[in-house]
């Protein structure tokens, strides 16, 4: 027997819990879904200024409806100072909507209390018929109950409320983050591999200018000293009887090459561009002599007579007539890599003249060749004659080396003894 009681208390405690949380209007009022709008309707100062159909529109807008005392709702929340309630049993198609806060009270009564209020309610005297018909004896006085409120109430429907789907807090997502960065991927990309084909074609432009410049200065340099090419190369092509030459051409171009050409590329940072460009060079070189080979000799000028045209050979005589008649004992001039050398001896001085014809100042490459002869002579005077005049580099270099630059005019006097150095 007690635990059937206990069974029956357990049953009616969910019931009376629940009633506890219901609320009912206290008399006809209105809800919305929006609490703006619902607090709008609400203040009659508004409303007795606006149409009705003003009205209508809000109460469209804000989701609104005519809530009656009988229905039962459920509070959920509590925002903006109105409560927010729902529905007991949910309705579909109705949201939970806005109350004022006087408008709505909980209900004190629970279930069980409300069925025995209705018992104790007296019955309704029903009203006596106005004749004793046979037929009307079976017509029920009472209260009717028909067989639908005779049955258990249907189970609610459960109304499942769209859930707002949460919106991604992660950076990617939120910004099409995989996109930008595959796009940005790609710019890199793209930019990087026009960064690497502009660098590619800099490059290659540089290096052609480079070996270009190169070049240009070997070539130069061969035609500063086409005479010489051109009998280098006339004697390594000589076929008469009798004068057959054992030196090639190929060893005059590398003995060109390595005492010229190689310092000179050296001295502007050329030097390792030569593996590139020797064949071009040596082309150039070949044919350049060629023509100077095949050129018909000029016609023989006085040695005592300068003139522009001279070649180096005739320059070299010119200048050895004039160290001559100031009294010096001379050989015969020797041609070299640039121009020709004059070896001077007067009273046991031994003096090195080096004779270079040019129509172009005179570089630095042209004094280093004189001090070499000097040293490898042992000369005690050296001195450099031309018709040219000298770079500020090579006037640095004579200087430091204790070499004379003098032009042609000057050799005579220079040579008579006005200019000699104290040498004893």
């Amino acid at each position: 027997m007690r635990i059937w009681a206990s069974a029956c208390l357990l049953l009616c405690l969910p019931a009376s819990a629940s009633a506890a949380g219901l609320f009912s209007a206290v008399h006809p009022t209105l809800a919305c879904g929006d609490d703006a709008i619902l607090r709008t309707l609400s203040d009659r100062t508004i409303s007795t200024q606006q149409s009705p159909a003003w009205r209508r529109t809000l109460m469209r807008q804000g989701d609104c409806h005519n809530v009656t005392p009988d229905i039962r709702w459920e509070k959920i929340a509590n925002r903006n100072g109105l409560p927010l309630m729902r529905r007991v049993p949910p309705v579909p198609g109705l949201p939970p909507l806005y109350f004022m806060t006087g408008e709505i009270a909980p209900i004190a009564p629970g279930p069980t209390v409300a069925v025995a209020s209705e018992d104790r309610t007296p019955p309704r005297t029903p009203i006596a018929p106005p004749a004793p018909v046979a037929p009307m004896a079976d017509t029920p006085t009472g209260p009717q109950h028909t067989e639908a409120e005779d049955s258990p109430p249907a189970t609610p429907p459960v109304i499942v409320q769209p859930a707002e789907t949460p919106r991604p807090t992660d950076i990617f997502f939120m910004t099409r983050g995989f996109q930008k960065l595959g796009s940005l991927i790609l710019t890199l990309m793209l930019v990087c591999g026009t960064g690497w084909v502009m660098v590619l074609v800099l490059r290659a432009t540089w290096r052609m200018a480079r070996r270009r410049k190169a070049i240009n200065i070997c070539v130069e340099l061969a035609q500063r000293h086409s005479p010489m090419l051109g009998r280098w190369y006339q004697n390594a092509h000589d076929t008469r009887p009798g004068s057959a030459s054992h030196t090639s051409w190929g060893t005059y171009l590398d003995r060109f090459a390595h005492g010229t050409i190689l310092p000179t590329l050296t001295r502007h940072g050329y030097n390792t561009l030569w593996p590139d460009i020797h064949k071009t060079v040596y082309g150039h070189i070949t044919a350049m002599a060629a023509r100077t080979a095949n050129k018909p000799p000029a016609t023989a000028i006085p040695p005592s007579t300068y003139h522009q045209d001279m070649n180096q050979a005739e320059y070299a005589a010119f200048c050895s007539q004039w160290i001559e008649k100031a009294g010096w004992e001379i050989h015969p001039p020797v041609a070299t890599g640039l121009g020709s050398v004059i070896q001077c001896n007067r009273n046991n001085l031994k003096m090195l003249v080096h004779c270079w014809m040019d129509r172009k100042p005179v570089h630095d490459d042209v004094i280093l060749q004189g001090i070499k002869e000097k040293t490898d002579c042992k000369a005690s005077v050296g001195a450099i004659v031309s018709n040219a005049p000298y770079t500020q580099e090579a006037l640095m270099l004579g200087k430091k080396h204790r070499i004379f630059l003098l032009h042609h005019e000057d050799i005579f006097k220079f040579v008579s003894g006005i200019e000699v150095p104290d040498v004893a």
